[in-house]
C-alpha cells in the first residue's frame, strides 16, 4: 500500500506539473496581484508608489511526508503613480513585476520578470472616472531537472527495478528563455468615496511564445482576463464589496466570484483602518471534462495605515478531493502604498 500511495503521488505530481505547460499559475486573491492581473492597473493606487507580495502553496496534504516538493508559487512588483503636469488629474504608470513558480515532481520552474506601463487618463473634471490602458512585456525562464524523472529504457533487468545509472536517451533541453507580451485597459469610477465600480480586461502571451524543451513548437496559449467589482455601503461602519475574474486560456477555464465584507474602524473613512472577510468560488473547464466545482475560498484581509495583508485558504472541491481531503492551498499577501514628502495630487482610488 506504502508503495501504490508513493507511485500515485509521483504520477499526481508530475500530471500536475506538465500540465502547467500550457496554464498560468494563479492566486485566490487576485486582488493582490495588480500587475498580473491587468497591466492596465499599473499605477492605480491612491499614492505615489506601491510594494505588493504574494506566496502561494499548495497540495502540501498530499506531498507533505513525501520527497516531492510542493507546489509553490511568489510573485512581487513595484509600481510608480507619477502626475501628468500638464494635466490635472492624468497620469502614467510604470511597474516592475517578478513571478516565481515551481510544480512537480521535476521541479518545473518558471522565473520571469516584467515591466508595466500604463496611462491613467481622467474622463471628468473631478477626478473621480478613469479610464486606462497598459502594456506589459516580460523575460521568462523555463528550467525543469530531468534528473528527478523516471523513463522507462532507464529499467534494469538486472536487478528488476529504475536504475538512475542508465541513460534516459531523452533529447531536451534543461532550460529556455522566452520574450512575453501583454495589454490591458482598465475602468474604474467612483461617484462616492465608499461607491465604487470597476472593470478590466486584459490579454496576456499574445505574441504565444514557444515553450518547447526541446525542437519541437509548443505555443503557449493566449490568455484572456476579465475583472469587475463594486463597493457599496451597507451602514456607517460595513460595506460590501463583491467582485469576479474569469480566465480563459486555451482549454482552459477560471472563473471566481466572491464578496468581502468590509469593517471600518473609523466610520466613512474608505481609506482607514479596516477588516475584510468573505467567501469566494471557483469553477474551472479542465482539459478533458466541463465546468466542475474547483475550490471555495475563505479569505480575510486588515488594512492598517498604508499597509494590507490577507490569507486565504482554499478548501478543494475537485476530483482530487479523496485524496487532499478538501485541503487544497493557502496565501498570505503585503500591500504597502506610500506617498513622497510633496503633496498627494491623487483625489481617491478604490483600495482593491
Amino acid at each position: 500500500m506504502k508503495q501504490f500511495k508513493t507511485a500515485f503521488i509521483a504520477v499526481l505530481a508530475v500530471i500536475l506539473g506538465f500540465q502547467s505547460f500550457g496554464q498560468d499559475p494563479h492566486f485566490s486573491q487576485y486582488n493582490s496581484s495588480p500587475l498580473n492581473v491587468n497591466p492596465a492597473m499599473t499605477g492605480l493606487f491612491s499614492g505615489n508608489y506601491r510594494f505588493t507580495a504574494i506566496f502561494r502553496s499548495q497540495w502540501s496534504s498530499i506531498l507533505r511526508d513525501e520527497t516531492i516538493p510542493m507546489f509553490r508559487t511568489f510573485s512581487a512588483s513595484f509600481d510608480l503613480r507619477i502626475g501628468i503636469p500638464a494635466s490635472r488629474h492624468d497620469a502614467i504608470g510604470v511597474g516592475l513585476s517578478f513571478i516565481n513558480d515551481k510544480a512537480g515532481d521535476a521541479a518545473y520552474g518558471t522565473n520571469q520578470p516584467n515591466l508595466s506601463v500604463a496611462y491613467l487618463k481622467s474622463l471628468n473634471s473631478q477626478g473621480n472616472h478613469f479610464l486606462s490602458a497598459g502594456v506589459q512585456a516580460g523575460l521568462g525562464f523555463r528550467s525543469i531537472d530531468y534528473t528527478r524523472l523516471r523513463f522507462g529504457n532507464q529499467f534494469d533487468a538486472a536487478i528488476g527495478d529504475f536504475n538512475p545509472n542508465i541513460n534516459n536517451n531523452e533529447n531536451f533541453n534543461n532550460n529556455f528563455t522566452f520574450f512575453d507580451l501583454g495589454a490591458g485597459v482598465f475602468w474604474y469610477y467612483f461617484p462616492k468615496k465608499r461607491t465604487n465600480f470597476w472593470a478590466g480586461f486584459s490579454v496576456s502571451h499574445v505574441n504565444m511564445p514557444n515553450q518547447s524543451f526541446g525542437s519541437g513548437d509548443a505555443r503557449l496559449y493566449i490568455k484572456y482576463t476579465g475583472t469587475g467589482g463594486v463597493q457599496v455601503p451597507l451602514s456607517n461602519t460595513l460595506d460590501l464589496l463583491p467582485s469576479f475574474l474569469i480566465l480563459s486560456q486555451g482549454p482552459a477555464f477560471e472563473t471566481q466570484v466572491g464578496t468581502y465584507l468590509k469593517v471600518l474602524f473609523v466610520p466613512n473613512e474608505p481609506q482607514g483602518n479596516a477588516f475584510y472577510i468573505g467567501p469566494w468560488y471557483r469553477i474551472v473547464r479542465g482539459y478533458q471534462k466541463g465546468i466542475a466545482s474547483d475550490a471555495l475560498i475563505l479569505a480575510t484581509r486588515f488594512d492598517v495605515a498604508s499597509f494590507s495583508f490577507g490569507f486565504a485558504y482554499d478548501l478543494n472541491f475537485s476530483e482530487l478531493t479523496d485524496a487532499t481531503n478538501s485541503r487544497g492551498a493557502f496565501e498570505v499577501s503585503a500591500i504597502h502604498i506610500g506617498s513622497f514628502r510633496q503633496k498627494n495630487k491623487v483625489k481617491f482610488c478604490p483600495r482593491f
